[in-house]
């Protein structure tokens, strides 16, 4: 569950030009956009490689655009209530002796990591 691993899920061409980190949207909605990177490729007609654009992973949100809200929306959009309850009990249930599962303490232990890297992203990126 690293950061960098989370598949880009948006695209830019080069006449929009690289996204914002942070957009705000008309109906008061917010993008925050995640791993931009250059995105390359063969054009048609040509024969090497080249930068036809940007990819990112993109949530967006409707509340406050605060670093809280902003990280709510990137968990959730990589793993729901559900599955985290699932993953927190599990490791839990091994601490407690009631159901021994190794790998549940590695799991969650990604996840933790997972959430830190988060956070220092967001601190970055939201104080520009």
């Amino acid at each position: 569950m690293k950061l960098d691993l989370i598949e880009p899920n948006a695209h830019y061409d080069m006449a929009h030009g690289k996204p914002a980190v942070l957009e705000y949207d008309n109906d008061g909605s917010w993008l925050y956009r995640l791993n931009i990177e250059p995105e390359m490729g063969i054009p048609e007609g040509q024969q090497e490689e080249t930068q036809i654009g940007w990819k990112c992973y993109e949530v967006r949100g409707y509340n406050k655009a605060t670093k809280e809200n902003v990280k709510k929306v990137v968990i959730r959009s990589v793993i729901d209530e559900t599955a985290e309850f699932d993953l927190v009990n599990s490791y839990n249930k091994h601490v407690l002796g009631i159901a021994v599962n190794e790998s549940a303490v590695e799991e969650y232990k990604e996840y933790l990591q997972f959430t830190e890297d988060l956070d220092a992203v967001l601190i970055e990126d939201l104080s520009n």
